[in-house]
């Protein structure tokens, strides 16, 4: 840390376990100055604080690809706050480059080619083989270069205030987030399809595999994928060798499990209908007979920005942005300024034309 102090700018990545256990832990840090590279293992050295106050400096530039969730599980797991933010991932999307992932931006700005072959690798397990600690010093060895790259190109568009103000809003995001309350059984895609009597089932089976999950420390869908729980839960199996019968079943889990499988999905069965999940009904709103007409304008106004300023359509104005903006009918820009979500970049220079659409 008293070295990286002496940088300006350096790039950070960090990697989880999120993919393979249960428990999420940061498992590998990496950072790089435009020299050097340093690799950093948390499970060693778990007491972080150094590399908070480091981050915390304002006058410390940190680049980071797709900072998200770097930046949402320094601050989950070390209480970390990455004060100044260069986001690539952003710079691409303001840039409308066609492909934004990071292998895609390093083999066109700089002809590095990466291997994607541990991106999904179990970073909790040591020691870490050498290829995968190459791998990692890969992340953001070649970061800064590209930062340096984005940054020129965002003020030939004289697009850099739209950067630097999308930066500041991720630097907030992880101590600004709202706690999901929705149970996690919910949240699974196609929950929502279900009926009472089938969410009932399929509460139950969740359950089951997350305490299976928890107590081995595994991820989840390692246990038993999201589409066997909606299938016990759809078409309720009355033995084992049903079950066997799906598509990514594990042999030696059920011969363990099975008949714990089998009793989860009896018991969701035999609960009583005042027991059944209930959905929260979504929000109605008035009949307004004009809403869906507005709508369309304000698509159509944004398809234009897009091709006028060559630009993606969540950059001009997300669908639900626009939604918004159909629904509440904002008067003038500072009344669009309010709406959330609303940057100030977007209502300088659309703001005008989505208000005329209305």
């Amino acid at each position: 840390m008293a070295r990286l102090a002496k940088e300006k700018v350096i790039a950070l990545d960090t990697e989880a376990s999120s993919f393979h256990r249960y428990k999420e832990s940061v498992c590998l840090i990496q950072i790089s100055t435009r020299q050097h590279t340093f690799l950093v293992d948390p499970l060693a050295v778990p007491d972080l604080a150094p590399l908070g106050t480091l981050l915390a400096d304002a006058r410390m530039e940190v680049v980071i690809h797709d900072a998200d969730y770097d930046l949402r599980i320094l601050a989950k797991h070390h209480a970390i706050r990455v004060e100044n933010v260069f986001d690539t991932l952003v710079a691409a999307e303001l840039l409308n480059e066609p492909e934004i992932g990071l292998a895609a931006l390093l083999g066109k700005y700089q002809g590095q080619q990466i291997d994607k072959k541990f991106q999904k690798a179990d970073w909790s397990k040591r020691p870490l083989p050498q290829p995968m600690l190459d791998y990692a010093a890969g992340d953001t060895s070649h970061l800064i270069a590209l930062r340096d790259i984005l940054e020129a190109k965002l003020k030939e568009k004289e697009r850099w205030s739209w950067a630097e103000e999308e930066f500041t809003l991720l630097t907030d995001a992880p101590f600004n987030a709202t706690t999901n309350e929705e149970p996690a059984y919910l949240r699974m895609k196609g929950a929502k399809l279900l009926k009472p009597a089938q969410l009932a089932i399929l509460r139950e089976v969740h359950a089951w595999r997350d305490s299976v999950a928890a107590k081995q420390d595994r991820a989840p869908f390692m246990i038993l994928g999201n589409d066997v729980l909606l299938w016990l839960a759809t078409q309720p199996p009355t033995d084992v060798k049903e079950i066997a019968a799906q598509k990514g079943v594990n042999e030696r889990m059920l011969e363990t499990h099975g008949k714990r499988i089998l009793a989860a999905v009896k018991h969701g069965q035999d609960l009583p209908k005042e027991q059944w999940p209930k959905l929260e009904r979504p929000k109605r709103w008035d009949r307004d007979n004009d809403y869906e007409d507005r709508l369309k304008r304000l698509k159509i106004v944004r398809d234009t920005l897009m091709q006028e300023f060559d630009l993606r359509p969540g950059i001009v104005a997300a669908n639900q942005l626009l939604a918004d903006i159909a629904r509440t009918l904002p008067g003038d820009m500072d009344a669009l300024m309010a709406l959330p979500g609303m940057r100030r970049y977007q209502v300088h220079h659309f703001g005008a034309a989505l208000l005329k659409a209305l």
